[in-house]
Protein backbone atom coordinates (compact mmCIF):
# COMPACT_ATOMS: atom_id res chain seq x y z
CA UNK A 1 0.00 0.00 0.00
CA UNK A 2 2.94 2.49 0.79
CA UNK A 3 4.96 1.69 -2.29
CA UNK A 4 1.56 2.09 -4.42
CA UNK A 5 0.78 5.40 -2.70
CA UNK A 6 4.00 6.84 -3.91
CA UNK A 7 3.92 6.14 -7.23
CA UNK A 8 0.02 7.52 -7.42
CA UNK A 9 1.66 10.63 -6.16
CA UNK A 10 3.66 11.12 -8.84
CA UNK A 11 0.58 11.59 -11.41
CA UNK A 12 0.36 15.45 -10.27
CA UNK A 13 -2.25 16.98 -12.92
CA UNK A 14 -4.44 14.46 -13.85
CA UNK A 15 -4.70 11.46 -11.47
CA UNK A 16 -6.02 7.93 -12.27
CA UNK A 17 -9.18 6.97 -11.14
CA UNK A 18 -8.75 4.97 -8.00
CA UNK A 19 -11.16 2.02 -8.81
CA UNK A 20 -8.82 1.83 -11.95
CA UNK A 21 -5.75 1.69 -10.26
CA UNK A 22 -6.88 -0.58 -7.76
CA UNK A 23 -8.25 -3.05 -10.48
CA UNK A 24 -5.15 -3.20 -12.06
CA UNK A 25 -3.67 -4.20 -9.44
CA UNK A 26 -5.76 -6.33 -8.22
CA UNK A 27 -5.01 -8.36 -12.15
CA UNK A 28 -1.73 -8.18 -11.46
CA UNK A 29 -2.61 -10.58 -8.24
CA UNK A 30 -4.04 -12.65 -11.12
CA UNK A 31 -1.41 -12.78 -13.08
CA UNK A 32 0.82 -14.78 -10.99
CA UNK A 33 -1.35 -17.34 -11.86
CA UNK A 34 -0.09 -17.98 -15.68
CA UNK A 35 3.75 -16.50 -14.72
CA UNK A 36 3.96 -19.36 -11.85
CA UNK A 37 1.90 -22.07 -14.18
CA UNK A 38 4.58 -21.29 -16.73
CA UNK A 39 7.37 -21.49 -14.91
CA UNK A 40 6.00 -25.05 -13.34
CA UNK A 41 5.16 -26.38 -17.02
CA UNK A 42 8.94 -25.23 -17.91
CA UNK A 43 10.17 -27.08 -14.87
CA UNK A 44 9.22 -30.21 -16.07
CA UNK A 45 11.33 -29.77 -19.15
CA UNK A 46 14.42 -28.27 -17.52
CA UNK A 47 14.54 -28.60 -13.34
CA UNK A 48 15.50 -24.76 -12.78
CA UNK A 49 13.91 -24.67 -9.90
CA UNK A 50 15.55 -27.76 -8.47
CA UNK A 51 18.79 -25.65 -8.89
CA UNK A 52 17.41 -23.21 -7.48
CA UNK A 53 16.17 -24.82 -4.52
CA UNK A 54 18.89 -26.75 -4.09
CA UNK A 55 20.93 -23.56 -3.48
CA UNK A 56 18.89 -21.80 -1.34
CA UNK A 57 18.64 -25.06 1.19
CA UNK A 58 22.65 -26.13 0.93
CA UNK A 59 24.40 -23.38 -0.70
CA UNK A 60 25.49 -25.94 -3.37
CA UNK A 61 25.36 -22.84 -6.92
CA UNK A 62 24.69 -24.56 -10.53
CA UNK A 63 25.13 -20.65 -11.96
CA UNK A 64 24.89 -21.72 -15.33
CA UNK A 65 21.36 -23.64 -14.52
CA UNK A 66 20.74 -20.63 -12.37
CA UNK A 67 20.73 -18.08 -15.22
CA UNK A 68 18.91 -20.13 -17.83
CA UNK A 69 16.11 -19.91 -14.82
CA UNK A 70 16.13 -16.39 -14.02
CA UNK A 71 17.09 -14.57 -17.68
CA UNK A 72 15.08 -17.58 -20.04
CA UNK A 73 11.97 -18.51 -17.68
CA UNK A 74 11.32 -16.50 -14.77
CA UNK A 75 11.97 -13.40 -16.26
CA UNK A 76 9.60 -13.32 -19.31
CA UNK A 77 7.19 -15.49 -17.91
CA UNK A 78 5.99 -12.66 -14.63
CA UNK A 79 7.03 -10.00 -17.15
CA UNK A 80 4.78 -11.18 -19.80
CA UNK A 81 2.16 -11.73 -17.39
CA UNK A 82 1.87 -8.72 -15.92
CA UNK A 83 2.53 -6.71 -18.96
CA UNK A 84 -0.95 -8.38 -20.20
CA UNK A 85 -2.81 -7.38 -17.08
CA UNK A 86 -2.55 -3.58 -18.41
CA UNK A 87 -2.93 -3.70 -21.72
CA UNK A 88 -5.07 -5.88 -22.00
CA UNK A 89 -7.60 -4.37 -19.15
CA UNK A 90 -7.13 -0.15 -19.04
CA UNK A 91 -4.31 0.41 -21.75
CA UNK A 92 -7.78 1.58 -24.13
CA UNK A 93 -9.64 3.30 -21.19
CA UNK A 94 -10.31 6.71 -21.80
CA UNK A 95 -8.95 7.31 -18.29
CA UNK A 96 -5.27 6.07 -19.92
CA UNK A 97 -4.88 10.05 -20.71
CA UNK A 98 -1.34 10.78 -20.05
CA UNK A 99 1.71 9.14 -20.69
CA UNK A 100 2.81 8.87 -17.36
CA UNK A 101 -0.92 6.93 -16.87
CA UNK A 102 2.06 3.65 -18.41
CA UNK A 103 4.11 4.43 -15.46
CA UNK A 104 1.12 4.10 -12.97
CA UNK A 105 -0.63 1.52 -14.22
CA UNK A 106 2.56 -0.64 -14.26
CA UNK A 107 3.40 -0.16 -10.97
CA UNK A 108 0.19 -1.24 -9.74
CA UNK A 109 0.06 -4.33 -11.59
CA UNK A 110 3.65 -4.74 -10.28
CA UNK A 111 2.87 -4.23 -6.62
CA UNK A 112 -0.07 -6.60 -7.30
CA UNK A 113 1.96 -9.58 -8.39
CA UNK A 114 4.47 -8.91 -5.60
CA UNK A 115 2.28 -9.19 -2.67
CA UNK A 116 1.13 -12.47 -3.41
CA UNK A 117 4.43 -13.37 -4.31
CA UNK A 118 5.67 -11.71 -0.80
CA UNK A 119 2.67 -14.11 0.93
CA UNK A 120 3.64 -17.23 -0.96
CA UNK A 121 7.16 -16.40 -0.14
CA UNK A 122 7.39 -15.78 3.94
CA UNK A 123 4.50 -17.71 5.35
CA UNK A 124 5.52 -21.37 5.99
CA UNK A 125 2.75 -23.12 3.74
CA UNK A 126 4.18 -27.13 4.50
CA UNK A 127 3.33 -26.76 8.36
CA UNK A 128 -0.45 -25.86 8.08
CA UNK A 129 0.47 -22.66 10.06
CA UNK A 130 0.57 -19.11 9.34
CA UNK A 131 4.56 -19.19 10.35
CA UNK A 132 5.71 -15.41 9.12
CA UNK A 133 9.34 -15.35 8.10
CA UNK A 134 10.15 -11.85 9.60
CA UNK A 135 13.86 -11.50 7.91
CA UNK A 136 12.19 -12.58 4.16
CA UNK A 137 9.68 -10.49 4.61
CA UNK A 138 11.96 -7.79 5.98
CA UNK A 139 14.40 -8.54 2.19
CA UNK A 140 11.51 -8.62 0.58
CA UNK A 141 10.00 -5.84 1.19
CA UNK A 142 13.10 -3.47 0.86
CA UNK A 143 13.80 -5.24 -2.82
CA UNK A 144 11.35 -7.25 -4.12
CA UNK A 145 8.30 -4.62 -4.00
CA UNK A 146 9.93 -1.60 -5.81
CA UNK A 147 12.55 -4.55 -8.01
CA UNK A 148 8.87 -5.29 -9.51
CA UNK A 149 7.90 -1.69 -9.91
CA UNK A 150 11.39 -1.10 -11.77
CA UNK A 151 10.86 -4.20 -13.95
CA UNK A 152 7.60 -2.95 -14.70
CA UNK A 153 8.46 0.50 -14.98
CA UNK A 154 10.25 -0.19 -17.88
CA UNK A 155 7.62 -1.71 -20.44
CA UNK A 156 5.27 0.85 -18.40
CA UNK A 157 7.30 3.91 -19.72
CA UNK A 158 7.02 2.11 -23.38
CA UNK A 159 3.75 1.55 -23.11
CA UNK A 160 2.28 5.15 -22.44
CA UNK A 161 4.66 6.57 -24.81
CA UNK A 162 3.09 4.65 -27.44
CA UNK A 163 -0.13 5.46 -26.08
CA UNK A 164 0.41 8.41 -27.62
CA UNK A 165 2.72 7.68 -30.75
CA UNK A 166 2.09 4.78 -32.70
CA UNK A 167 5.58 4.69 -34.12
CA UNK A 168 7.21 4.08 -30.37
CA UNK A 169 8.04 0.19 -30.14
CA UNK A 170 7.28 -1.81 -26.72
CA UNK A 171 8.41 -4.93 -27.20
CA UNK A 172 12.18 -4.20 -27.25
CA UNK A 173 11.17 -2.54 -23.76
CA UNK A 174 9.06 -5.61 -22.78
CA UNK A 175 12.25 -7.69 -23.53
CA UNK A 176 14.53 -5.13 -21.90
CA UNK A 177 12.55 -5.17 -18.66
CA UNK A 178 12.67 -8.54 -18.64
CA UNK A 179 16.34 -9.47 -18.91
CA UNK A 180 16.36 -6.25 -15.52
CA UNK A 181 13.86 -9.32 -14.04
CA UNK A 182 16.45 -12.01 -14.56
CA UNK A 183 19.26 -10.19 -13.72
CA UNK A 184 17.59 -8.77 -9.91
CA UNK A 185 16.91 -12.46 -9.09
CA UNK A 186 20.43 -13.96 -10.27
CA UNK A 187 21.94 -11.49 -8.38
CA UNK A 188 19.93 -12.59 -5.18
CA UNK A 189 20.22 -16.18 -5.77
CA UNK A 190 24.00 -16.22 -6.76
CA UNK A 191 25.89 -15.67 -3.69
CA UNK A 192 29.12 -14.76 -4.74
CA UNK A 193 27.81 -11.72 -7.13
CA UNK A 194 24.50 -11.39 -4.35
CA UNK A 195 26.15 -7.85 -2.96
CA UNK A 196 26.06 -6.30 -6.21
CA UNK A 197 22.22 -6.10 -5.87
CA UNK A 198 22.88 -2.93 -3.73
CA UNK A 199 24.44 -1.28 -6.60
CA UNK A 200 21.91 -2.46 -9.35
CA UNK A 201 19.08 -0.62 -6.75
CA UNK A 202 21.28 2.51 -6.53
CA UNK A 203 21.24 3.00 -10.30
CA UNK A 204 17.90 1.66 -11.48
CA UNK A 205 16.05 4.02 -8.82
CA UNK A 206 17.29 7.55 -10.25
CA UNK A 207 16.23 5.89 -13.91
CA UNK A 208 12.42 5.52 -12.59
CA UNK A 209 12.79 8.99 -11.14
CA UNK A 210 13.99 10.11 -14.43
CA UNK A 211 11.52 8.32 -16.32
CA UNK A 212 8.59 10.15 -14.35
CA UNK A 213 9.86 13.52 -14.55
CA UNK A 214 10.03 12.99 -18.17
CA UNK A 215 6.28 11.36 -19.02
CA UNK A 216 5.05 13.97 -16.16
CA UNK A 217 6.31 17.03 -17.99
CA UNK A 218 4.64 15.70 -21.39
CA UNK A 219 1.01 15.58 -19.45
CA UNK A 220 -1.60 17.57 -22.19
CA UNK A 221 -2.93 18.69 -18.19
CA UNK A 222 0.04 20.03 -17.56
CA UNK A 223 -0.16 23.93 -16.78
CA UNK A 224 0.74 25.85 -20.13
CA UNK A 225 -0.04 22.65 -22.07
CA UNK A 226 -2.78 24.42 -23.76
CA UNK A 227 -0.78 26.84 -25.08
CA UNK A 228 2.12 24.77 -26.10
CA UNK A 229 -0.70 22.67 -28.24
CA UNK A 230 -1.81 25.62 -30.53
CA UNK A 231 1.77 26.71 -30.68
CA UNK A 232 2.97 23.67 -31.79
CA UNK A 233 0.19 23.85 -34.53
CA UNK A 234 1.15 27.01 -35.98
CA UNK A 235 5.01 25.62 -36.45
CA UNK A 236 3.60 22.49 -38.01
CA UNK A 237 1.31 24.91 -40.94
CA UNK A 238 4.18 27.03 -41.17
CA UNK A 239 6.48 24.21 -41.83
CA UNK A 240 3.84 22.86 -44.33
CA UNK A 241 3.73 26.10 -46.12
CA UNK A 242 7.32 26.33 -46.78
Amino acid sequence: VIWLWIIYRTDWYEPEPKRLVLGTFGLGILAIAPAFGAERLIGHFYPFLRYIETATATGVMAPLAMAIGCFVVIGPCEELAKFAAVRLFVYRNKEFNEPLDGIIYAAAAALGFASLENMLYVIDWHTGHVNIQWRALGIRSLFALPGHVIFATTWGYALGRQKFDAKYRVWPMVALSALLHGLYDFLLMYRPVSPLIWLYMSLMVPIIVRQIRLLRAESPFAPGAELARPAAADDARDAAGT
